[in-house]
């Protein structure tokens, strides 16, 4: 249940909030030990369904301000603010409501006496298992300002390779569109009425003519038919793609496609070592990294292969050798993990080869964009020709005829 309160704080300011508890009797002692001095009121709400809820990636809290969040909670802290009183701080200044409350929960968490990695752990949809581990990592340490660098750094790493990916597929998915667009206006709308008076002209029609025709008939009469289809075969996929089996089957046959499979597997290589590195970085040990890494790739065999790996870490077999037994990993990888276990700098050999990684799949990914563009221009291109040459040839035999 959740309950909107009004109370006193240590420093006699009157705050307003809501607070969720199985009972208003334990609301009101979470409120005591948060540290407010007097409850004023104390009221149960019903939960109800807002905008902002039904569609959370828009209002939402955003990638970009956990980034934000990190940084300035860093600044403030080197500059000699407590944790708590920075989070005060970055409450008042939050000018989205949605990460303003997640801050005011945790400003409430840690009034109760939660550490901020213990307090973070509760809202796994705005910090992730990678951002909580190197919190904790941190706080162990004595050095979580640098902890909340790192992992701002990390995110921002990873928020901007996935723009340049975005970036690179757009024009090419553009094209696709608009070509498609235009094609399907021009069979469904511009044909029929043609067709209808081609039909009173007893005009004898092409061969690309009575092609896209039929075409035109068929999305027509069977438009509801095609949509549900459509439909029906989406949810199939996404039913048989969680599956274990098929997902395994379908990722292995990812990997094995030119180009997109050798894209796949350096993404997933790069975001291993890169969280590898800095969690080591951060000073967690490899089997707590690896427990970290593996639930955050997405690929089966990738997932199977990090799986197996860890298993014979723990079992003191070290990394290069299962990597090199394994078969899946990279040789560059695999040498350069031996190299660091030799000279006890794992840390900067597995960063050094993310970086080279990030640098392969951008490369890469900007060739195949390269290949994409003139090819989904020619296609939209041939499409588009092919609807207009069946609407002049036509044309051109009944101007012909009535010479």
């Amino acid at each position: 249940m959740i309950y909107e309160y009004t109370a006193y704080t240590a420093e006699r300011k009157t705050v307003k909030g809501t607070i969720d508890g199985t009972s208003e009797a334990m609301a009101e002692d979470a409120l005591y030990r948060a540290g407010y001095q007097r409850i004023l009121s104390l009221t149960a709400v019903r939960p109800k369904t807002s905008f902002r809820q039904m569609m959370p990636s828009i209002f939402g809290v955003k990638g970009q301000d956990v980034i934000d969040f990190s940084r300035e909670l860093a600044s403030l802290i080197e500059a000699g603010v407590t944790i708590l009183n920075a989070l005060q701080l970055l409450e008042d200044q939050s000018t989205r409501p949605a990460f303003k409350k997640i801050i005011t929960e945790l400003v409430n968490e840690l009034r109760g006496g939660s550490s901020f990695s213990a307090a973070i752990s509760k809202y796994p949809q705005v910090f992730s298992g990678t951002y909580r581990q190197v919190m904790k990592a941190s706080e162990q340490s004595g050095s979580l300002e640098a902890g909340l660098r790192h992992i701002a750094a990390y995110m921002d790493k990873q928020a901007a390779t996935k723009k340049k990916i975005r970036g690179a597929l757009a024009y090419p998915s553009l094209i696709a569109v608009m070509g498609l667009g235009v094609s399907i206006v021009l069979i469904t709308v511009a044909l029929p009425p043609l067709v209808d008076m081609f039909s009173s002209l007893d005009a004898e029609l092409p061969l690309m003519t009575r092609i896209l025709i039929g075409v035109s008939d068929f999305l027509i009469d069977y438009k509801l038919h095609i949509l549900g289809a459509l439909v029906v075969f989406a949810g199939l996929f996404g039913v048989c793609i969680r599956m274990p089996a098929l997902k395994l089957t379908f990722d292995r046959l990812l990997l094995r496609l030119p180009i997109i499979g050798s894209i796949i597997l350096q993404r997933n290589m790069y975001h291993f070592c890169h969280t590898t590195g800095m969690l080591l970085k951060a000073g967690l040990q490899l089997p707590e990294i690896m427990n970290i890494v593996i639930p955050s790739i997405g690929n089966s065999v990738i997932h199977q292969a990090l799986v197996e790996l860890r298993d014979r870490l723990v079992q003191g077999q070290g990394l290069s050798q299962p990597m090199a037994e394994i078969g899946l990993f990279p040789k560059i990888l695999v040498e350069m993990v031996a190299v660091g276990e030799k000279t006890g700098d794992l840390e900067g050999m597995v960063s050094n080869i993310a970086d080279r990684f990030e640098y392969s799949v951008e490369q890469r990914i900007s060739g195949m964009v390269k290949m994409i563009e003139p090819a989904m221009t020619l296609a939209a291109g041939l499409m588009v020709g092919f609807v207009a040459l069946s609407f002049i040839g036509p044309l051109y035999s009944i101007v012909g005829s009535m010479e």
